[in-house]
C-alpha cells in the first residue's frame, strides 16, 4: 500500500503543478491629491496605469483632476470619512451621525469638485 499511496501523492503534486494559475490585479493609486501641484504634476508624468484620487475640498483639486485625466490617468475622490482616532477633519468629513440628506449633499459638492471621476475610496475612515 505504500507504493501506491507514494504514487498517488506524486501524482496529485504534478497535477497541481500543472494547473494553470490564475494571475491577480494590482491597483496602484496615489492619493491626498490638490494640495501640492508641483509634486501631484511628477506623479502625472508616470505611467497612466496608475490612478489618482484627489480630495475634493482641496484648492487645486478641479485642476489636478482634469490635468490627470488629461494625461491619461483615472481618476478617484479621496472622500474624507471619520477615523475611530481623534484627528483633525477635513472639511465635509463624511460622519457616522449625519442624516441621509447631509451625506447626499457633501457626495454631491465631491463629484462636482472633481471632474472625471470613476469612482470614490476613503480618505482617513
Amino acid at each position: 500500500m505504500f507504493p501506491f499511496r507514494r504514487n498517488v501523492l506524486a501524482f496529485a503534486a504534478l497535477l497541481a503543478l500543472s494547473s494553470p494559475v490564475l494571475a491577480g490585479k494590482l491597483a496602484i493609486v496615489i492619493d491626498d491629491f490638490g494640495y501640492r501641484p508641483h509634486n501631484e504634476n511628477q506623479v502625472l508624468a508616470m505611467p497612466s496605469a496608475i490612478s489618482v484620487a484627489v480630495l475634493p475640498d482641496s484648492p487645486h483639486a478641479r485642476e489636478m483632476a482634469t490635468k490627470a485625466h488629461n494625461s491619461g490617468h483615472e481618476v478617484l475622490i479621496h472622500l474624507p470619512m471619520a477615523p475611530l482616532s481623534k484627528q483633525p477633519l477635513e472639511k465635509n468629513t463624511l460622519r457616522p451621525e449625519m442624516s441621509s440628506d447631509e451625506i447626499e449633499r457633501i457626495i454631491r459638492s465631491a463629484v462636482n469638485n472633481v471632474p472625471y471621476a470613476v469612482g470614490i475610496n476613503n480618505h482617513m475612515g
